[in-house]
């Protein structure tokens, strides 16, 4: 352990808030530099429970929640579900994917699998082949095959 003289002691303490106030200054602008935005319902969205979002090649945000589909092109969000949108069967989207052909894929928790492609909604279901309409994760291999994974 290191002893200081008692006439350096105030020293050592002012330098060590200097240190401190140095640093706290400097991570404040660090700070300054960077904008955060929230976006709720009172923005344009849905429903206040997000559950995926992930951005496409073509630049557009899109958000799974339990309320819809929803795609925010930096100024206003565009929501997509089944009340308004042919071709989505579940309100309660979760997951989201897409691949190198472009396709978007959102898988729900209760209504199967939706594709987007070409401005289009089409939903895979048990009846096209899924094992459960609820959709844990979707992802492409690197043979280009959708791998989807079911409840």
């Amino acid at each position: 352990m290191i002893t200081l003289p008692s006439t350096s002691r105030p020293w050592a303490m002012l330098l060590c808030y200097l240190g401190v106030l140095i640093l706290v200054g400097s991570s404040a602008r660090a700070a300054a530099r960077y904008r955060f935005d929230g976006w709720n319902t009172d923005s344009g969205l849905p429903q206040n429970t997000v559950t995926s979002i992930l951005q496409t090649h073509d630049g557009y945000l899109w958000f799974t929640t339990r309320d819809g589909l929803v795609r925010f092109d930096g100024i206003r969000f565009t929501v997509f579900n089944k009340g308004n949108t042919p071709g989505i069967n579940s309100t309660q989207l979760v997951v989201l994917s897409e691949v190198r052909s472009g396709n978007l894929w959102a898988g729900t928790q209760n209504g199967g699998l939706t594709r987007y492609r070409e401005g289009k909604f089409f939903t895979y279901n048990t009846q096209q082949g899924l094992l459960d309409e609820r959709v844990i994760w979707v992802q492409e291999d690197d043979a280009g095959h959708v791998l989807v994974s079911t409840a």
